[in-house]
């Protein structure tokens, strides 16, 4: 009668039975695989864009890094940038006679150093390079104290470079 009720209950002998270091680590790993499961591989936010206005350098010589310009050609900036995306506090993107631009502020110590550097540079080009392509470098006329913008751009880019920014990717 008991090998009849253990055969119908699905009860097995002791030594049958997995020992329950086996259970255990068997558990373990099938939590470690569900972990590893689901990271993302990538990152579905948007990514932050490299945002930075840089004097361009006088000579081609100059060891600054190099930025594209109009898709056809490269020019150096300085390797220290005047303001990194790191200093833009916000940005609002908006339509300027059939044209988007971003339309961005600045720290206080980003907006000094862009106003001492043009203030002392008079004539020379900055150039202001979203990842790594510039969009155009404007001939110092005076010194800057505010109003930065980048513009030329399309409607769907303008929104994107300024959610992601307003979003605070800045670090």
């Amino acid at each position: 009668m008991y090998e009849s009720f253990r055969a119908r209950s699905f009860v097995r002998p002791r030594l049958t039975r997995k020992p329950a270091f086996a259970i255990v680590h068997t558990l373990l790993s099938l939590m470690v695989c569900l972990c590893l499961a689901c990271t993302t591989r990538g990152d579905a936010s948007p990514t932050c864009p490299v945002i930075e206005l840089s004097a361009v350098a006088d000579t081609p010589t100059h060891s600054g890094k190099v930025a594209t310009l109009n898709d056809t050609m490269t020019i150096r900036i300085s390797r220290t940038p005047l303001v990194a995306t790191g200093d833009i506090t916000s940005a609002r993107a908006s339509q300027t006679n059939d044209q988007w631009v971003v339309n961005f502020t600045v720290t206080d110590d980003a907006a000094k150093r862009v106003y001492d550097y043009t203030q002392q540079h008079v004539g020379t080009h900055l150039a202001l390079a979203v990842d790594g392509k510039a969009n155009g470098t404007p001939r110092i006329a005076g010194a800057i104290t505010g109003g930065y913008r980048i513009d030329g751009l399309n409607r769907a880019d303008a929104e994107r470079l300024a959610t992601a920014i307003s979003n605070g990717c800045s670090p």
